[in-house]
């Protein structure tokens, strides 16, 4: 939280504007600024966030895997890899690419054939 002692009405109607013309929150200006003044700087800190499972190299070849073989599955790709990684890290670097994962049937499609008859049998009851 920001101190806002000896915070004053005129930074308050500075900040409100300055929000209004970048298209932020008052907040977020503030914020900004604490930081400015603090640190001389308003870059975002380095080193936030998760942790890289994968290197360049491994996130090609998951895109190498998929683009190889469409029919490939996450858990084959993570297998793979040999990284343990959450699956929609797997989904996420093939969006990225434009590609997709491909889910196993859970039952092959019915022919043509198998559809007809099928439906005389529904039919016929």
């Amino acid at each position: 939280m920001i101190d806002m002692t000896g915070y004053d009405i005129k930074s308050k109607l500075v900040d409100a504007h300055v929000a209004r013309q970048v298209d932020r929150s008052e907040w977020a200006v503030r914020n900004c600024w604490e930081q400015w003044t603090r640190e001389g700087t308003h870059a975002v800190k380095t080193g936030s966030g998760a942790t890289r499972k994968t290197t360049r190299r491994g996130d090609r070849r998951i895109v190498r895997q998929a683009l190889v073989d469409p029919t490939v599955t996450r858990s084959t790709i993570r297998a793979d890899v040999g990284v343990a990684m959450v699956q929609q890290t797997i989904s996420r670097h093939l969006a990225e690419a434009n590609l997709k994962s491909k889910r196993p049937f859970r039952a092959l499609p019915l022919t043509p054939e198998h559809r007809q008859l099928r439906l005389q049998w529904c039919q016929a009851r």
